[in-house]
């Protein structure tokens, strides 16, 4: 795993456009490189396409994958988010829902206080999907909620009327 120094949101950009065949992450503020397998990229599929379902029905937001957020001077790459629409190079504003899948080479921890920081930033709901485990889903004030297979993701009031049975992404 490779980790890099802090980066303003232009250095990262132009880093990670001289690194097209690595993908990164920001894991506790640090830039990491991570090797998500194949598991990993068709649960971010499946979050996307069902989110991207919602939003054609509900035209209030925009499905983004891997698209970097700067919020309150914090880094975050959601696998997986919701946002208002923009023609910025990146986000300054919190998505409305941030997906997460915990790759291999992140800790449970890590993802948890990455979760817990959305939410301190403004982000509406964060799913976080622990592969093979469970689904926490951070919301403001609350506890987080922990999911399993044969349950349902509401999207509450963050977006009202959107479902995804959880079958589909906790084998």
């Amino acid at each position: 795993m490779l980790t890099h120094r802090e980066m303003t949101a232009e250095e990262f950009l132009a880093f990670a456009e001289q690194h097209p065949d690595q993908r990164f992450d920001f894991i506790d503020g640090e830039v990491v490189e991570v090797s998500p397998d194949r598991l990993h990229g068709r649960k971010q599929v499946i979050f996307a396409a069902a989110l991207e379902a919602y939003t054609s029905q509900n035209p209030v937001s925009v499905v983004h994958t891997e698209v970097l957020h700067v919020l309150g001077g914090e880094k975050f790459m959601p696998d997986v988010s919701v946002n208002e629409a923009s023609d910025q190079r990146y986000f300054t504003t919190p998505p409305l829902l941030a997906v997460e899948i915990r790759s291999d080479t992140q800790s449970s921890e890590a993802q948890r206080r990455k979760a817990r920081a959305y939410i301190r930033h403004g982000t509406k709901m964060v799913v976080l999907l622990l592969p093979g485990e469970q689904v926490e889903v951070y919301r403001p004030g609350k506890e987080p909620l922990v999911l399993h297979a044969g349950d349902a993701l509401d999207g509450e009031d963050a977006l009202p009327g959107f479902k995804l049975p959880l079958d589909r992404v906790l084998p």
